[in-house]
Parts: structure tokens; sequence; C-alpha cells
């Protein structure tokens, strides 16, 4: 359990469930992109949708740089449009092929600058 900013104990188990679930999408992307690096620039690689839902099966096409830039701050991710949880995230950037969301402060926040891959 992480402590929540004010160091309250008390946190939300759906808010900790998001975080995790993304988080652990997050690292099997980062090896997607891993295997991916000698794909040319502007050609798109596919990778899972970095939303809250463990049964999601859904994939995004997204250009290597532009993935670069999404997990350069850690409480970002790529997700399918329609998975955006407007409660615990905020839109920051969208595209026709997937929309970047924001973690808002918090545990969900928290979480995802605890457990980036990219360490």
């Amino acid at each position: 359990m992480v402590k929540s900013p004010g160091g309250d104990e008390q946190v939300s188990s759906r808010e900790e469930r998001v975080a995790r679930n993304e988080s652990t999408t997050r690292a099997i992307n980062e090896e997607i992109k891993g295997a991916q690096q000698a794909t040319s620039p502007g050609e798109h690689v596919r990778i899972l949708c970095e939303c809250r839902s463990v049964d999601c099966d859904r994939v995004i096409a997204i250009t290597l740089a532009e993935y670069e830039s999404v997990p350069a701050d850690p409480r970002q991710f790529a997700v399918v449009r329609d998975h955006v949880l407007r409660d615990l995230e905020q839109v920051v950037a969208q595209t026709d092929r997937y929309t970047v969301v924001a973690k808002r402060e918090g545990v969900a926040a928290a979480i995802a600058v605890e457990e980036d891959p990219r360490g």
C-alpha cells in the first residue's frame, strides 16, 4: 500500500488497483518498444492500451517518438480514447489514434512514479 501525499494510510483500493494495472502495462510496452528499435522513425508500432483494465486487449498505433514522449512524465499514459477515467486522470493530448492522460495528484500518481520502469 502506498501512502497518499498527505501521509494518510487510507488508500483507495480502486486508485491503487488502477495505478498498478497501468504500471504493469507500461512495463510491457517498454519491452515492446525495445524490440522495435530498428523501426523507421515515422512507422507505427503497436502497443497495449495503458488503461486501468486488466482485461483490456486494445492496441494503439503509435510511432516510437510519440511513445517516447508519453512516459517522459511517469504520470502520463497512452490510452484508447474511451478508456479515460475522468475522476483520476486529465487529458493532456489527443490524436485520432490515442489519448494521453496524466494521473491527478494522489495515490495513482504516486504509484505511477514509484513503479516507473525507466526508474
